[in-house]
């Protein structure tokens, strides 16, 4: 039985200023922060480490140098891999549509009508895009100084953040080139089926043997195949998939924690404990009660409607 994840809806009046529709932050990602979709757009640069980004019911692993863009609707949450690895950081600019709309007539004044549809072509899709690679340096360079000009709140601050967010569209619309040719965010057709089944059997999880016969290539080229498209061994991408679960349940439900253990694909008691502590740092228990508190402290401080 496959578990629905839940979904928050953020709306982008609790982010922006009244009169500027943007907001821009750098974060550590975490296991506490829920699945969410939004009425905004989001562009998201991995700045350092390596983690996942669940969107859109898929599981794709993002690192460094990748830079998303999520339209309004879509659900996404990063993880990082392992606690105890190199923090997954992220910077995240949100603006509304509205602006983005903005955007697009102000450019078409200005430029012929085939380059203004550049940008039109990014506002009018409905699913996400990922750019990688050779302009991983261009995008961060953009987004840390997006971010700064945000931050620091100067004189005119509005009108910079604006082009800022306007070459980052324009970094993506290049990478449309890419999509177009079959390439783009081009994770091997075979890794798409294995990662599929992965997650549908993440309960109990397949044997090497078999999921490398079902997608017909060799156990050796399997393992160096997953291993390039996640960053991990076939086991840990599969405890990582069982822990993301386990997270959930231990938010969202008051289920006993060897009820969500067994659920999430675990035999073991002592394994589970052993897995779940080295990739998130701390126990089960300590983290059901972290989220409790973050739930507590976030419905304290939500403003009287």
């Amino acid at each position: 039985m496959t578990i629905k994840r839940p979904v928050e809806a953020v709306r982008g009046q609790s982010l922006f200023d009244f009169d500027f529709p943007v907001y821009v932050n750098r974060a550590r990602e975490t296991f506490a922060l829920q699945e969410h979709s939004h009425d905004f757009v989001e562009m998201a640069y991995v700045e350092e480490g390596k983690g996942f980004h669940y969107i859109d019911d898929q599981v794709v692993p993002a690192g460094k140098g990748d830079l998303f863009y999520i339209p309004v609707g879509v659900s996404h949450v990063f993880r990082p891999a392992d606690a105890a690895a190199k923090p997954l950081i992220v910077y995240n600019c949100v603006f509304s549509l509205e602006l983005f709309d903005r955007i697009i007539d102000s450019h078409s004044l200005l430029l012929p009508a085939e380059k203004a549809d550049a940008l039109l072509a990014i506002r009018s899709r409905t699913t996400w895009l990922r750019t990688e690679g050779p302009m991983a340096d261009e995008a961060g360079r953009l987004m840390l100084r997006l971010h700064q000009e945000y931050a620091l709140r100067r004189e005119n601050r509005g009108l910079m953040i604006v082009t800022y967010i306007i070459q980052l569209l324009l970094t993506l619309v290049r990478s449309l080139d890419e999509e177009n040719r079959g390439t783009f965010a081009g994770d091997d057709s075979r890794m798409e089926a294995a990662t599929r089944l992965i997650r549908q059997h993440v309960q109990n999880p397949l044997s090497l043997t078999d999921i490398s016969t079902k997608i017909h290539i060799g156990k050796r080229q399997f393992n160096r195949l997953i291993k390039k498209a996640t960053g991990q061994t076939y086991t840990d991408y599969v405890h990582s998939l069982q822990i993301e679960r386990c997270c959930e349940l231990l938010r969202t439900t008051g289920g006993k924690i060897y009820e969500i253990a067994e659920k999430s694909g675990f035999k073991d008691m002592k394994h589970f404990h052993a897995i779940f502590k080295r990739k998130l740092g701390l126990s089960p228990r300590e983290y059901r009660r972290r989220a409790e508190q973050a739930a507590s402290v976030k419905a304290n401080a939500m403003p009287e409607q």
